[in-house]
């Protein structure tokens, strides 16, 4: 693959935190509206920033007072059922020990960021992280990850367009089609990962969105570098 810079999502891509999510999106569906969806319907709302999907499937809502209950029924109930993916730690650790940098771009805010982050151990391998709270435009706007790119560069953060060269130095992985999205609308390669839940990758097409690569594992993630 070539690459220098490794920018990750991080729910369903470093760790599982689907399981908790789909857990408080139905105790928000049985609050409001009274009874519970198809965990696929709520699965196709990863990636999305939670007020938008919150827009979507519960439009009579109060928004803010959604996403105040939503926040703390996963702040109350996420014990035991966060971790980190199996082999994304060897992973994470055989990129920096071949010298590449390592980056997350999430739209997670920064206080559920920071607070999964260094519960889980996972601070003293990423060397650069942004969340939603760092951008104005979220995935698959290409902000997120730029401002990631910019960082693990040591750039200044500017309107200027990145290098060209930069752009072809790194490479998006995550789980989902505003991942890809993400990175297609940025100019940078992508990898799909197949190791989290079910993706619906004709909806992706539909789009307009391709991933550069696919991998089921994140040894054969480590492979394709």
């Amino acid at each position: 693959m070539g690459k220098k810079f490794f920018i990750f999502d991080f729910d369903g891509t470093l760790v599982n935190t689907n399981d908790i999510i789909v857990e408080s999106w139905q105790a928000v569906f049985e609050r409001y509206l009274g009874h519970t969806v198809p965990r696929r319907r709520i699965e196709a709302t990863f990636g999305e920033i939670l007020a938008y999907s919150i827009s979507q499937l519960i439009p009579d809502a109060p928004v803010s007072e959604v996403v105040d209950y939503y926040r703390a029924y996963q702040d109350a109930h996420q014990g035991g059922k966060v971790y980190v993916f199996d082999g994304i730690r060897e992973l994470l650790t055989s990129l920096r020990e071949r010298g590449c940098m390592i980056g997350v771009a999430t739209s997670r805010t920064s206080y559920s960021y920071g607070n999964y982050m260094r519960q889980l151990g996972l601070e003293d391998l990423v060397d650069a992280s942004v969340t939603m709270n760092d951008v104005t435009k979220h995935k698959p706007d290409p902000e997120t990850l730029t401002a990631t790119l910019r960082k693990l560069a040591g750039l200044p953060d500017t309107a200027e367009e990145l290098p060209a060269q930069l752009l072809s130095e790194a490479v998006m992985i995550g789980d989902t089609k505003y991942d890809v999205g993400c990175a297609n609308n940025a100019g940078v390669d992508s990898v799909l990962v197949g190791w989290s839940h079910y993706i619906d990758e004709e909806d992706m097409a539909a789009c307009g969105f391709a991933p550069t690569h696919k991998v089921k594992d994140p040894a054969e993630l480590l492979d394709l570098v």
